[in-house]
C-alpha cells in the first residue's frame, strides 16, 4: 500500500514538472507580454515579427490563438534565430483589418469597410501599439519584454453650440469624414495613409432621447491625420422619418493661419462651434478636457 501511494505521488509531481517546463521553459526565445489581454482590457491583439530586411517571420493574435493558454495570459512567444528584428504589436485590433503581407512596407492596419459603398469605412477601435526592437544573440538565451502599449488613435471631440436644428427632433446623426487616413503600414510608424483620395468615414449614431436645449457633442476616435491634408466632418441631423434636418460642415483647421490642423497619434482637438461657426479650438492630451474654449489656439 505504502509503495502505491509513492508512485502516485512521484507521478503527480512528474506531471507538474512537464507542465512548468511547457510553458516556462518551451522553446521560445522572445516574448511580448500584453497585460491588457490578460486582464480582458484589449479586444484582440496582433504581434508580427520582421527580419533586419523587412521580411516577415512570424506572427501570433488572438483572432487564431483564441485556445492558447499561453496568448490568454498575454504572453505571445517567438522562436528567433539569432539577429536584429522589428516586432510590431497592435491591441484593440478587433474592429480594424490586420493585413499581414511578407514586406513591412506593405503590411498594414486598416478601417473596416461599411455596405454604403467602396470607399466608405467604419470608424476605428480604441487602438493602441508599440514597435520593438529585439536583437537575438544565443538562439537558446531567452528574452522577455514587456509591451507597454502607447495610444495610436487620436480624438476629435466636436462641441455645437446654437445647434440651428431642434434637437428634440433629431432621432439620428451622421458623420462623413472626407481627408481622413484609412490605413497604417507597418513600417511607417504614425505616418498614415489611404487607398484612394475617395476614402471617407461613415457613421451613424441613435440619438438618445430626452435631449434638449441647443448643445450637442460628438467624440470620436480616427487614425492620425495626413500629412498637409484637410480633415472635413459633415454632420447630418435626421428626424424619425429619415429626413435631413441640417448638415453642418466642421473643418479641422487652425482658426489662425487656416491652414488644416493635424491631429497626431494619442492626442485630442476639441472644436467648438456656435452654429456654423468655429469659436474655439483646443489642443489636448487624451484625457484632458476644456471647458468653453479655455486654450484656444
Amino acid at each position: 500500500m505504502k509503495e502505491k501511494r509513492i508512485l502516485v505521488v512521484f507521478l503527480v509531481v512528474v506531471a507538474l514538472v512537464s507542465c512548468t517546463y511547457d510553458y516556462f521553459v518551451d522553446e521560445t526565445n522572445y516574448k511580448i507580454f500584453v497585460p491588457g489581454v490578460a486582464n480582458g482590457t484589449f479586444k484582440g491583439c496582433y504581434v508580427a515579427v520582421y527580419d533586419e530586411t523587412g521580411t516577415f517571420v512570424k506572427s501570433r493574435g488572438t483572432a487564431v490563438s483564441r485556445d492558447d493558454p499561453r496568448v490568454k495570459a498575454g504572453i505571445f512567444g517567438f522562436r528567433l534565430q539569432p539577429g536584429k528584428y522589428t516586432a510590431y504589436c497592435y491591441a484593440n485590433v478587433d474592429d480594424v483589418q490586420v493585413i499581414e503581407e511578407e514586406s513591412a512596407d506593405r503590411a498594414c492596419i486598416a478601417m473596416k469597410t461599411v455596405t454604403r459603398d467602396s470607399n466608405a469605412y467604419a470608424l476605428p477601435s480604441e487602438v493602441v501599439f508599440r514597435k520593438l526592437t529585439p536583437e537575438i544573440g544565443n538562439v537558446y538565451e531567452q528574452r522577455v519584454d514587456t509591451a507597454i502599449l502607447e495610444r495610436y488613435v487620436g480624438r476629435i471631440t466636436v462641441r455645437f453650440k446654437n445647434v440651428p436644428v431642434s434637437l428634440p427632433d433629431v432621432t439620428r446623426v451622421q458623420l462623413e469624414a472626407t481627408g481622413v487616413a484609412t490605413r497604417q503600414y507597418f513600417s511607417r510608424d504614425t505616418i498614415t495613409s489611404r487607398l484612394t483620395e475617395r476614402d471617407y468615414i461613415f457613421d451613424e449614431a441613435t440619438v438618445p432621447t430626452g435631449i434638449s436645449g441647443h448643445e450637442w457633442e460628438m467624440d470620436h476616435y480616427y487614425f492620425p491625420s495626413l500629412a498637409g491634408e484637410l480633415t472635413r466632418l459633415n454632420v447630418r441631423f435626421l428626424n424619425a422619418a429619415g429626413d435631413v434636418m441640417n448638415e453642418i460642415p466642421v473643418e479641422v483647421i487652425d482658426a489662425k493661419t487656416i491652414r488644416p490642423l493635424p491631429l497626431l497619434h494619442g492626442r485630442r482637438i476639441i472644436l467648438e462651434i456656435d452654429s456654423y461657426t468655429i469659436i474655439g479650438i483646443g489642443l489636448t492630451g487624451w484625457n484632458d478636457d476644456i471647458g468653453h474654449s479655455g486654450r484656444e489656439i
